[in-house]
């Protein structure tokens, strides 16, 4: 699974659009940002490929990669140059979910385009010129639909959340699950690995231990979170209904 993973940062690499096509199943998913409108399909899957692939040069630096039954989880930083004078480097989570023959049924990419954005503007005149390219292969590629989809990317559950889910993620880890309990929706799901948990009590129970470590990152309704027990890595993913936590799924080596 890893080395069918592998596949996509290399075929970026190469700037070989068929072969990064290939890897995917023919109705897969592509939802780069989490948040924005998903591209499905491989007519979809090309003309993003069009938008966000063919105009850059993507680095991936991975710093843990986690295989947790059809799922591989990529915890990264994307190094993107967009020009000879701006690059940005951009914190991410990729979930791959994949399927029996080895290829791609969905990409998740949970990366923070408010704060990719910023970043873009900092880098001052250049950017303009960048931001000009971008915006008309959006229109080309996406047309007005697809570009405003796109810009859903920019909504989710802000800062504060963002704060909220990882002093979550930590009492969790620290046994507190009686303070816990109150920030989930009545009937929430649960899972560690490839196990199905009933209670915030048990998912608690099976954090013991586990600390938020490195990024945590908000990208539509989900936020995800890094985690180390002091041997071993995971990656949460906390879905948030409103103001409360509808779903956790924690990604570990299973």
């Amino acid at each position: 699974m890893l080395a069918a993973v592998d596949g996509s940062p290399a075929a970026v690499a190469d700037h070989d659009k068929e072969r990064w096509l290939s890897l995917f199943a023919p109705t897969a998913v592509v939802n780069d940002p989490v948040g924005s409108a998903p591209h499905r399909g491989g007519a979809q899957l090309s003309r993003f490929y069009d938008t966000f692939i063919a105009p850059n040069t993507v680095r991936f630096h991975v710093d843990h990669d986690i295989v947790c039954g059809d799922d591989v989880l990529r915890d990264l930083t994307l190094e993107i140059e967009m020009s000879d004078r701006v690059t940005l480097s951009v914190p991410a989570h990729l979930r791959y979910a994949m399927i029996a023959d080895m290829r791609i049924d969905g990409l998740y990419a949970h990366w923070e385009l408010p704060a990719m954005v910023a970043q873009l503007a900092g880098k001052g005149l250049p950017a303009a010129a960048v931001s000009g390219r971008l915006t008309v292969g959006l229109l080309g590629n996406q047309r007005l639909g697809g570009t405003v989809g796109f810009a859903r990317g920019f909504l989710g559950v802000g800062g504060r959340t963002k704060r909220r889910a990882g002093e979550l993620l930590a009492v969790l880890g620290a046994g507190d699950h009686a303070n816990a309990a109150g920030e989930f929706t009545d009937d929430p799901t649960l899972r560690f690995g490839e196990e199905t948990l009933n209670s915030p009590a048990e998912l608690g129970a099976r954090l013991a231990g586990w600390r938020p470590a490195g990024k945590t990152i908000a990208a539509g309704r989900i936020v995800s979170a890094t985690l180390t027990d002091g041997q071993s890595y995971a990656v949460a993913m906390l879905e948030y209904s409103g103001r409360r936590v509808s779903s956790v799924s924690v990604f570990v080596d299973c």
